[in-house]
Formats: structure tokens, C-alpha cells, sequence
């Protein structure tokens, strides 16, 4: 009994902490960690897919679970959810849960802004998201043209629809 409660003990443990080490990744999540994270998702329903976003983004600069966070939200933005999408650019502006990137961020608002956003309130914070970032990047040297802004939203829906193409074909 003692042993056995030892061992539950122990697993228990080592599991916590590789699953806080887990959280500490801050890589750029490969395409078949991303359509994994697709199939996955896609498994929820709308529903509650919709209010685990939600939950993301009101608590997502305090998350205990950065990764997890963002890995959910890569997931549903890749299948074209404008409230993940908000989220994963969240991410990259912040560098919550993967390293910040400004360019993926703007990318990220850009694509959600583009979608069909039916609550005025997100599509105002997206849209004041996207040009809080896009005033960062052309505060740097060199500064992307607008040109390049396009680019990157651009250049973010081939990547989808290339992981959108797997996905489909994934066996569910």
C-alpha cells in the first residue's frame, strides 16, 4: 500500500514537472505540431471550443499555461477562428507561450480582421490590436513598407490553407 501510494506519488510529480517544463517552450511549433493541434481541436465542439477562447484571452497575460494556451489557440486559428487568431497574435506580441515576433502578431490581428468577426467588441480590439503593432514595426529601422505588411498577412493564408490541405487529409 505504502509503496504503491509512493509510486502514484512520484508519477504524479514527475508528470507536474514535465508538464511545467512543457510550458517553458518558446519554439515555433512545427506544421505537424500544428495540424495535430488542428485535428485536436476540430474535435470540440464549437461551443465550447468558443469559450475556451475566451477564457484564453481574459486570462492570457496571467496564464499559468502559456503554451498550452497558445498551442490551443495555433490549433483553431489555423482553422480559420478569428478569436484564436486574436489570441495567437496576443501571443506573439507578448512572446507568451512562443518567442514574440511582431510580424506574426501583425499577421495574426490582420487575418482575424479579415474574418467574419461577429462581435463588434473583438473586431475594435483587433483592429486596435493590429495598429498598435503595425505603429511598433514602423517605429523600427528599417520599417516594413505597407507593401510588406501585406506581404505578411499574405504570405500567413498560404501557410493556412497549405496546413488547412493536410489537415483534410489527416485521418480522423
Amino acid at each position: 500500500m505504502i509503496r504503491r501510494f509512493f509510486f502514484t506519488a512520484l508519477f504524479i510529480t514527475l508528470t507536474q514537472s514535465v508538464m511545467a517544463g512543457s510550458e517553458d517552450i518558446k519554439t515555433i511549433p512545427n506544421k505537424q505540431e500544428i495540424t495535430d493541434m488542428m485535428l485536436q481541436t476540430s474535435r470540440i465542439s464549437g461551443p465550447e471550443q468558443n469559450s475556451k477562447v475566451t477564457q484564453i484571452l481574459k486570462e492570457q497575460a496571467n496564464s499559468k499555461t502559456p503554451r498550452s494556451d497558445f498551442m490551443f489557440c495555433t490549433g483553431l486559428a489555423y482553422l480559420g477562428n478569428y478569436k484564436a487568431q486574436i489570441c495567437v497574435g496576443y501571443a506573439y506580441e507578448n512572446g507568451l507561450g512562443i518567442v514574440d515576433d511582431l510580424s506574426l502578431a501583425y499577421a495574426w490581428y490582420g487575418l482575424a480582421l479579415e474574418s467574419r468577426i461577429t462581435d463588434e467588441a473583438d473586431a475594435k480590439r483587433a483592429e486596435a490590436d493590429r495598429d498598435r503593432v503595425k505603429e511598433r514595426l514602423l517605429s523600427a529601422y528599417p520599417h516594413p513598407t505597407e507593401d510588406d505588411l501585406a506581404d505578411l498577412v499574405n504570405s500567413q493564408k498560404t501557410r493556412i490553407a497549405q496546413y488547412q490541405e493536410q489537415f483534410k487529409k489527416a485521418p480522423k
